[in-house]
């Protein structure tokens, strides 16, 4: 399957967050960030299978929200949706950019993402992952700096 990806925009809002309820993920904070938000597109089609969002807060950043529907994905898609991401950073301001990192934190590493104490998130960062009710055992937090 080939995919599009495409910067989200206001009439996507519903969309990611159907998406993000499907995957059992809080949808807290889309509106205030649809603009950091990509929509994943079958290729020749509408039809949306996947969003990844960014929150930007200053010259950091916060990956969340990766998700796609179970028939679309596949490990492909995956890292080339990460390069994306990684590829937009990289054009952006942004300093740094985290995530939290479940069992899967090996292959952020491979994109040059570092494990981080919880205590060394920057304030709006974790703010923003303590508003959506993560607890610290949910992830490894992972830094990503552009140089």
């Amino acid at each position: 399957m080939m995919v599009a990806v495409r910067r989200a925009d206001k009439g996507d809002g519903e969309t990611i967050a159907r998406l993000l309820r499907q995957a059992g993920i809080s949808d807290r904070g889309v509106d205030d960030h649809l603009g950091h938000f990509l929509i994943v597109e079958e290729e020749g089609s509408c039809r949306t299978i996947g969003t990844v969002g960014l929150e930007i807060y200053g010259d950091k950043g916060l990956l969340r929200s990766f998700v796609m529907e179970s028939d679309a994905w596949n490990g492909k898609t995956g890292l080339e949706l990460i390069d994306v991401v990684l590829s937009y950073v990289r054009q952006s301001e942004l300093r740094e950019i985290y995530l939290l990192a479940g069992i899967a934190s090996n292959i952020f590493e491979h994109f040059g993402f570092r494990a981080v104490e919880w205590r060394a998130l920057p304030e709006a960062i974790s703010q923003s992952v303590k508003s959506r009710a993560i607890r610290p055992e949910e992830g490894v937090p992972m830094v990503y700096r552009n140089s």
